[in-house]
């Protein structure tokens, strides 16, 4: 599927999930996934990946060219509509979810081995559909053969936690050729395929309205760093609170 505003948005508000083919040139791919497997083999990120998963929290703050990969055009459009103008960024993490024993293994929990949401949850009941959106980037295939992302789709309008047990569902698996990205409302619930020996390397960028809280401090992290504006408002350089009412009342300024 072509980018096609009101179809994505339309999808995207009824069944909770969307696909915008191309929207990588496979050049591009190589390219993306050539600087990740050189961050993914520094000695300083070893502890934080697996023999099943290898995981990348920031991948920006390690590669600055990464960076033009949380901002996009299409992108904008869709949540300038879906969200608000001033949606920002909450994380951006790179998954590799592929066997690879030059890593060891970690006995800390699987990263989204279970049915889980990424939506927010008070009194234990979740945030209406609507409220934040996942973007996975594709870099290479997405297949059954190389552990798809799998979700349920009837779950959209559903306000319980998954169970913390991994129950049977009749589940679909999010697949596509590198260089797309599916779209999902983070209501969905969704767990990570198992591990492959193939590659699967793939970016989630979780955007939400600018008054959530990211995972990290982006400011503080990337204030040393020469940012455009519009990635500025994504990482919430104007969406800090201010320290008291004498500096401002508001919370959103011009950048």
């Amino acid at each position: 599927m072509r980018f096609n505003l009101k179809k994505h948005i339309i999808e995207l508000q009824t069944k909770g999930i969307t696909y915008i083919e191309g929207f990588y040139k496979k050049k591009e791919c190589k390219n993306v996934i050539n600087k990740l497997e050189k961050i993914i083999n520094r000695k300083a990120l070893k502890k934080y990946v697996d023999s099943k998963c290898q995981i990348i929290a920031n991948p920006f703050r390690h590669d600055l060219s990464l960076i033009n990969l949380i901002d996009d055009k299409r992108l904008e459009k869709i949540f300038s509509v879906l969200l608000d103008p001033n949606y920002v960024l909450i994380d951006s993490t790179v998954i590799n979810r592929k066997i690879n024993h030059k890593f060891k293994d970690s006995k800390k929990k699987k990263l989204g081995e279970q049915w889980h949401t990424d939506s927010r949850y008070n009194n234990n009941k979740r945030f209406d559909k609507g409220y934040s959106f996942l973007t996975i980037s594709m870099f290479n295939d997405f297949s059954n053969d190389n552990s798809a992302t799998l979700y349920i789709p009837e779950s959209l309008n559903r306000k319980d936690r998954p169970p913390a047990i991994n129950k049977k569902y009749r589940s679909k698996a999010i697949t596509g050729k590198a260089g797309t990205i599916a779209i999902l409302d983070t209501g969905i619930w969704h767990k990570a395929g198992k591990p492959s020996k193939l590659d699967r390397w793939s970016m989630f960028n979780y955007y939400g309205p600018w008054f959530m809280k990211p995972y990290f401090d982006f400011p503080k992290m990337m204030k040393k760093k020469k940012l455009k504006k519009k990635i500025k408002k994504l990482l919430h350089f104007n969406s800090q609170p201010p320290i008291h009412e004498k500096e401002r009342f508001r919370t959103i300024q011009k950048l």
